[in-house]
């Protein structure tokens, strides 16, 4: 269990935003790019209570947080921040919202929406690995932990 602070979520934004945003600070909306600056010390309801950051309801889990930080290629993409057992067993995960793209072979994107999909799984796949390399818990992680116990 890892209390959600501050100090957590503005590490996971940094993380997130140097690997999808590969041209730099100048290269992220400016919208978002705060995240790129959280405080330890700054206080985690202003860093969650911003037209970036919505609060949702899962029935299944408890709190969940979704960060829209988007990337250079794919303005939808979204950092979540979910207390996985009601319990305050914060994970983070990337969303990238693939779902809601067009699944026709025959849709006169079909191609450009392959490249995409695949884009975004890829830098899904290095953000997550880059979290866990910095100790932010993410899903994945969580699962290993459970069936193989800590390493």
């Amino acid at each position: 269990m890892s209390e959600l602070t501050s100090a957590l979520v503005g590490r996971a934004c940094r993380i997130f935003l140097t690997l999808s945003y590969p041209g730099g600070e100048e290269t992220i909306p400016a919208p978002r790019r705060h995240y790129l600056h959280v405080a330890d010390t700054e206080p985690l309801e202003g860093v969650l209570a911003t037209p970036t950051c919505q609060s949702v309801a899962d029935p299944a889990h408890g709190a969940c947080y979704a960060l829209r930080l988007g990337s250079a290629t794919y303005p939808n993409l979204k950092m979540k921040i979910v207390d996985c057992d009601r319990l305050g067993t914060w994970v983070f995960e990337v969303e990238t919202h693939d779902h809601m793209l067009p699944r026709d072979p025959y849709h006169a994107d079909a191609a450009r929406i392959a490249v995409l999909q695949a884009q975004n799984s890829a830098l899904k796949e290095r953000i997550e690995a880059a979290w866990e390399a910095a100790g932010v818990q993410t899903f994945n992680a969580l699962l290993r932990s459970q069936i193989f116990g800590p390493h």
